[in-house]
C-alpha cells in the first residue's frame, strides 16, 4: 500500500513537471526550441527508470509479506504438533504448501503429524488410573494415590508401572506419617515445656513473696469492735411517722393535666390547693427577696395527671424556690433555706465489745510454793 503511494505521488509529481514544461515551452522563443526537445526526452527516461525501481520495491515487498505469512503458519502448526494436536497442525503445514509447494519443512511436518496419529492409541482404564495416582503423589495425596494405584493392579494385576508406583506410594505415605507424628510429638513437649516453666516461675515468685512478706513489720491485732446505737426521742418518731404518712399521701395525690402560661407563682400554689386538698405554706419574706427585681413568672403544661410532688419538682426547677414535706403541710421558701431547715440532730451511744477474761486457778504445788 505504502509503495501504491508512492507511484501515485511520483505521477503526479511528473504531471505537474510536465504541465509546467509545456508552460514555460509557450513563453520561449522559437530559438530555444532544440533545447527544449531534449529536455523532453530526458524527462521520459527519468519516468521509466523510476517505474522500473518502484516494481522492483513491489516485487520485494511481496517477498517478504509471503515469507512472514509462512513464517507464522509453520509457528502455529509446530505448536499445536507440540501439544499433539496433530489434526490442526497438518491444516497448518498444508496452508504453507499452498503458498509455497517446495517447502520441505511443511511437507517433513505432514508426515510426522501421520506417523504419530497412527501410532496414537486410545487410553486405557488402567493407564487412567496409574495417571490419576501419579497426580496425586506429586499432590502428596498419598492416600488418594495408593487407591489409585490398587484400583489399576484390581484391573490389570499384570501392570508392573502401577506396582512399582504402589510401593512407592505406600513408603512415602508412611515416611509422612512418622513426620506427622514427630511434628504433633513436638508441639506437645513444647506446650509442655512452657506449662512447666511458667510453673517454676511461679513457685519461685510465691518463695520470694515469703521472703519479702518476712520483712515486714508484725501484724497489729485489730481493735474492738464498737456497737453503735442512734438515740431518737419519742417527739422525733412521732414527727417521723407523720412526715412518712404526708409523703405517702402525696404520693397518692395526683393533679390533674393542666395548662398555665406565665402565670404567678401564687396563683399556681393556690390553684394546687384547691385541685388536691393539700395545705401548701408559701414563705412571704423568702418569696418577696426572690421577686425584688421581677416577679417569678412559671409556664407549665402537662399532658397527663402527675403526682403533686412531681409538679412542684417540675414547676420549681427553673426559679429558686424549694419545698420541704411537714408532717401537716407543705412548706416553700428559697432552696437555701429548705436545705438547712432539712439538717437533723442525730445522738448515738458508741458501746465498746465486752472483754472477756478467764480465771486461772492455782494448783496444789504452785498454792505451797507461793506461801
Amino acid at each position: 500500500m505504502i509503495i501504491i503511494n508512492r507511484v501515485k505521488k511520483k505521477r503526479l509529481i511528473l504531471i505537474l513537471g510536465f504541465l509546467a514544461f509545456n508552460l514555460s515551452f509557450i513563453m520561449l522563443s522559437i530559438e530555444d526550441f532544440p533545447n527544449l526537445a531534449y529536455a523532453l526526452t530526458k524527462a521520459e527516461s527519468n519516468e521509466a527508470i523510476e517505474a522500473k525501481i518502484i516494481a522492483k520495491d513491489l516485487a520485494k515487498q511481496k517477498g517478504i509479506e509471503r515469507k512472514a505469512l509462512i513464517s507464522e503458519l509453520f509457528g502455529e502448526g509446530k505448536k499445536n504438533y507440540e501439544a499433539k494436536n496433530y489434526e490442526t497442525a497438518m491444516e497448518f503445514f498444508q496452508r504453507i504448501l499452498e503458498i509455497d509447494p517446495a517447502n520441505k519443512s511443511a511437507k517433513h511436518y505432514i508426515n510426522l503429524c501421520k506417523e504419530a496419529m497412527k501410532k496414537e492409541i486410545p487410553e486405557t482404564v488402567t493407564g487412567s488410573l496409574v495417571k490419576r495416582g501419579k497426580d496425586n503423589f506429586k499432590k502428596k495425596q498419598y492416600s488418594a494415590a495408593i487407591a489409585d494405584f490398587e484400583a489399576a493392579l484390581a484391573s490389570n494385576p499384570n501392570d508392573q508401572e502401577a506396582r512399582l508406583w504402589l510401593a512407592k506410594a505406600k513408603e512415602y505415605e508412611g515416611l509422612y506419617a512418622k513426620k506427622d507424628a514427630a511434628i504433633k510429638q513436638r508441639k506437645t513437649l513444647d506446650v509442655a515445656r512452657n506449662v512447666s516453666t511458667k510453673e517454676k516461675d511461679a513457685a519461685e515468685q510465691s518463695m520470694m513473696l515469703q521472703v519479702d512478706r518476712g520483712w515486714l513489720p508484725p501484724e497489729r491485732l485489730p481493735r474492738e469492735e464498737m456497737e453503735i446505737e442512734e438515740i431518737i426521742s419519742p417527739e422525733e418518731l412521732a414527727e417521723q411517722e407523720a412526715k412518712k404518712k404526708l409523703e405517702e399521701k402525696m404520693a397518692s395525690v395526683v393533679v390533674p393535666a393542666i395548662s398555665i402560661t406565665d402565670a404567678d407563682v401564687q396563683d399556681l400554689i393556690r390553684q394546687l390547693m384547691e385541685m388536691t386538698g393539700v395545705t401548701i405554706v408559701l414563705d412571704e419574706r423568702a418569696l418577696a427577696e426572690l421577686t425584688k427585681e421581677q416577679p417569678i413568672r412559671i409556664s407549665l403544661t402537662t399532658a397527663n395527671p402527675l403526682p403533686l410532688l412531681d409538679v412542684l419538682n417540675i414547676a420549681f426547677k427553673a426559679t429558686e424556690l424549694g419545698y420541704k414535706v411537714e408532717p401537716n403541710y407543705v412548706w416553700i421558701s428559697n432552696k437555701a433555706t429548705v436545705a438547712k431547715e432539712e439538717l437533723v440532730t442525730r445522738t448515738y451511744r458508741l458501746k465498746y465489745g465486752v472483754r472477756k477474761t478467764r480465771k486461772v486457778e492455782l494448783t496444789e504445788f504452785e498454792a505451797t510454793k507461793t506461801k
